[in-house]
Parts: C-alpha cells; structure tokens; sequence
C-alpha cells in the first residue's frame, strides 16, 4: 500500500472520530430519537440541522427524505384535525409549518447540488443523494391563503357577536385577530378602534364609578387610584384627572400622619430604629410633614448609638472570653454604628492580633524557632555537641493555655517531632530524630508579626 493511501486512510479515519462528537452527528442522534418517540416534526427540524452543518453526513442524507415525508403526513393529519375541530388558526398555522419545511428541503437540495458532483462515494450512497435531489415540496400556497382568509372571516364574524353583546373589548381583540391574518380585512380596522374606543369609555365608566364609592366609604387611596385608572382609560373623562390628584394628596396626608403617630409610639415603648422608620415613611408620603425629618435623624442617631454602645459592651464580654474573632467582629460593628465609637476600632484591631494563629502557620513558627539548633534533651538519650539543619516534620497540640493578656503570648504545650544532624568532635556528624515535648509561647514581636520560643 503506498503512502499516499495510508495517509488518506488515517485522515478518514480520525475524520469519522471527530464526526461522533460533532454538531452534526448530535444533530443525527436527536432526529433518531425524536423518530423512535413518534415526534416526527421535531426529527425533521433536527434532522435539517445535521444536514445544515454537515452536508456530507450521508446517514442524514439517507434518513432525511422518509423522514420528511412521514413530517409532511403528521403536519397535514394535524391540519385536518384542527380543521374538523373548528380550530382554523392552527389550520393556517399549519400551512405556514409546511411552508417553512419546504424552503428547508429546498435550501438542503441546493447545498446537495453543489456537494453531490464533487464526491466519489458507493452506489448506495448516490442512490441516496439522489432520492433527496428528487424531493418536491407540497404545494399549498392556496390551501394557505384560503387557510388565512377562513381565519379572518371566522375572528370578523366573532368580533360581531361580542360587539352584538356589548363585549366591546373582546370585539376590539377579535377584529384584531382578523387583522393579524389579513392585514386591511375590511372594515376590521375601523371597527377595532371603534370597539377599542367603547370598551375604553365603558371601564372608564366603571372605575369612574367605583372612585366615587370609594370616597363614600372614606378609602381615599382606592379613590384615588379608581380615578387614576378611569383617566387611563379616557384621558380627560370627566373631572378624574383632577379628583385622582385630589384623593391621592388627601391619602398621602392621612399616611403621613399615621405613620408620624406610630412613630411617637415607638419612641414611647423605646424602639429608635423602627420610630426612625416611621418618620421616614410619613416623609414618603408627604415631603417636610410637621418635623418627621429632624425626628427620623434624631432616632435614627439615637439608634445607632445604643447599637454601638450594645456591640460594644458584647466586644468586652468577648475579650473577657478570649474569643477574640467574634470581639474583633463586635467591635467592627459598634464603630460601623457611630464611626470612632469609643476606642471601638482600636479594639478591634487588637483583638484581631490576639487571634491564635492556625495549624500550619504554628508549625512554620516552631520550624523558624529551631533555625539555629535545639537543646541536646530533645534527643532524650545522653549526646555531645550541637544540634544543626533542624527539620520538624510534625507538630502536635497536646494543651494550649489561655491568652496571657500581661505579657500577650498564647502558650502552648506541644509534642514535636523531626530529625536534625548532631556535630561532635572531629568533624563526625549523626542524623538523629527527636520527638518530644515541649512548651512554646507565640507572640508578636516588634513588627506584629508572629514568632514562637520554647522553654
């Protein structure tokens, strides 16, 4: 076999291993799917999308025209179904369904006549082509228009019954229905804006109405908003417009003032930040209402005061406790209540500094302590010399003891293990291990930064 073979052998078949994954192949595998479960207008569409990536995919080519066919037979079932139904918008629906399907088969035909005469491929796979070349589209251009003119007549016809009825807006949404099909059908658009315009002064009417009975029952905000709504509907009906504004400014008063009350009862019972919340919603309803602004400051202010002075205290306890995280986090949120509360920030900060530090940063703190040698005990057994190139490889927390807050150090009792090389005399040198006890202490030092002695 001669290279030149070879080679196109492996492209083909690295080209059928990259084709199982793409948009093609899925696009294939979908169709297949969609065919097994009956849904033969969903496997159609997936099945024109394989072919639309890949105009080569010959299994597409193969499936696609018994696939198309059994579509067509399931859209025109549809059809006729919807038609005995009287449902004759899904009839002309489903003429604009095969339409559709049509200029794709004709759109894959086109692409097929350009791919087909430049392949060599098998007997079976040219038959298959051109099946596919010969497909005729179902011609249904006048079905459609028929379809379409069905569906304006019957929405026409309905828009009269309910204009007959005095459903005017459900006259004015049919006559548009008839429009959407057949624009200019008639007098439809006449009609829909007749129609439109009466059931527009007929809910004018009504919310107009219901305004005036709100009024009666002293529900002033309702009022206001039937009238609003009236005006919506007809601008200028009436004197809406007018009573709308008149009721809503009479509304947003008594809000107003019912809100300035709750707010003086708040404030009576000891609750600052809802009384602050008060005040603030009568401003919402009536800008510069009686003194509500200067009072919301003064509670909001009064609040935040005895907030801080809360978190505060519980900073204290916290320390107390040694439970320096949550102090730091106490003292944050009294500083956050009245910015330079106390010493508040200060607080923190040092709480944040008594934090003990983590597992892994106490082990590197202990490997740092023993840079420059250990004591000659650590080895247990009786030695001569110094102890050098100290490597711990574990640590473990067997106490640790409450923050000494005189001296600020966190003492520990640790158990220690490692090798580290002992010079004797001569020059001789010993790899040992050790493991032992020890306590250590871990403090800051000048620069905040933690360090760690054993004793």
């Amino acid at each position: 076999m001669s290279l030149t073979k070879q080679l196109m052998i492996i492209l083909a078949v690295l080209s059928l291993l990259g084709g199982c994954a793409s948009s093609s192949e899925k696009s294939y595998r979908l169709a297949e799917q969609s065919m097994k479960q009956g849904d033969y207008s969903a496997a159609f569409d997936q099945a024109v999308s394989s072919l639309n990536a890949e105009i080569g995919n010959h299994k597409a080519i193969a499936l696609f025209p018994e696939l198309a066919e059994s579509a067509y037979a399931q859209k025109f079932t549809e059809i006729e179904y919807a038609r005995s139904s009287g449902e004759l918008d899904r009839v002309a629906y489903g003429y604009d369904r095969i339409i559709a399907m049509n200029q794709a088969v004709a759109a894959i035909r086109d692409s097929l006549t350009l791919y087909a005469p430049r392949v060599s491929v098998t007997k079976a796979k040219r038959q298959a082509m051109n099946t596919l070349l010969a497909m005729q589209p179902h011609d249904v251009s006048e079905l459609h228009d028929q379809a379409y003119k069905s569906a304006a007549a019957s929405h026409y016809t309905n828009a009269g019954s309910h204009a007959n009825a005095k459903n005017y807006r459900q006259a004015s949404h049919e006559y548009n229905r008839a429009l959407s099909f057949i624009p200019g059908y008639r007098d439809a658009v006449a009609l829909a804006a007749k129609t439109k315009g009466l059931a527009d002064l007929a809910d004018a009417r009504l919310y107009y109405g219901q305004g005036k009975q709100a009024v009666q029952n002293h529900q002033h905000r309702a009022a206001a908003e039937a009238f609003a709504r009236a005006e919506s509907f007809v601008r200028g009906f009436r004197n809406a417009h007018v009573l709308a504004l008149r009721y809503k400014d009479l509304a947003d008063r008594e809000d107003a003032l019912a809100s300035y009350l709750e707010g003086e009862r708040l404030v009576g019972d000891h609750h600052y930040r809802e009384a602050a919340a008060a005040f603030e919603r009568a401003l919402s309803f009536v800008p510069n209402f009686r003194d509500a602004a200067a009072l919301a400051l003064h509670y909001s202010d009064l609040a935040n005061r005895e907030d801080a002075r809360r978190f505060y205290i519980k900073g204290e306890r916290l320390m107390d406790r040694q439970d320096f995280d949550q102090a730091a986090q106490a003292f944050d949120q009294a500083d956050h209540f009245v910015p330079g509360f106390r010493n508040a920030r200060a607080l923190a900060e040092r709480a944040r500094a008594f934090i003990a530090p983590g597992h892994f940063e106490l082990r590197t703190l202990v490997q740092e302590s023993v840079e420059h040698g250990i004591p000659l005990r650590w080895l247990h057994d009786v030695h001569h010399g110094y102890a050098e190139d100290v490597k711990v490889t574990n640590i473990r927390i067997i106490r640790q003891g409450r923050f000494n807050t005189v001296y600020e150090y966190w003492p520990y009792r640790l158990q220690v293990t490692g090798v580290c090389d002992l010079e004797v005399a001569n020059g001789e040198e010993k790899k040992l291990s050790f493991d032992t006890v020890v306590d250590y202490r871990i403090f800051r030092d000048d620069f905040n930064e933690w360090r760690a002695t054993f004793r």
